[in-house]
């Protein structure tokens, strides 16, 4: 008889058990999301960093690579952001380099909770060889 009493006592603990973890898990699951996300804008601005460098690798001239440059950023970032985009540190002469940096400000919402993240990306191509310097 005694066995009887303890199980009745523990009847509707794993309801209760269920119904109070469950609220955790979800906030778990969405901190899984958030973060995947981050990790997702980061490789995003990272592509159009190295996109931006690769297009204004190929210019003739500093001018035509910073346009060239913004364009393929602003490409690869389809309208996301406003992406502020420079070539600074760039070596512009034969069997130099171009390093372009990309800046911008990412809104990450996420089930209603608005947050915008700064995101900064930078890549370094050499200048293609095959190019006329003007």
């Amino acid at each position: 008889m005694t066995r009887r009493r303890s199980r009745r006592g523990e009847a509707g603990s794993m309801a209760v058990e269920t119904v109070m973890l469950a609220p955790l898990f979800l906030l778990f699951l969405m901190f899984l999301v958030g973060a995947g996300r981050v990790v997702e804008a980061q490789g995003e601005v990272n592509g159009a960093a190295r996109d931006a460098a690769r297009a204004a690798s190929v210019q003739r001239t500093l001018d035509l690579a910073r346009e060239a440059g913004r364009n393929a950023a602003k490409a690869a970032l389809d309208g996301q952001c406003e992406a502020d985009v420079s070539l600074d540190g760039s070596e512009w002469r034969e069997g130099g380099t171009v390093r372009a940096t990309v800046t911008c400000a990412l809104d990450l919402d996420f089930l209603g909770f608005g947050a915008v993240k700064k995101m900064t990306g930078s890549s370094v191509v050499p200048l293609e060889q095959f190019r006329r310097v003007e």
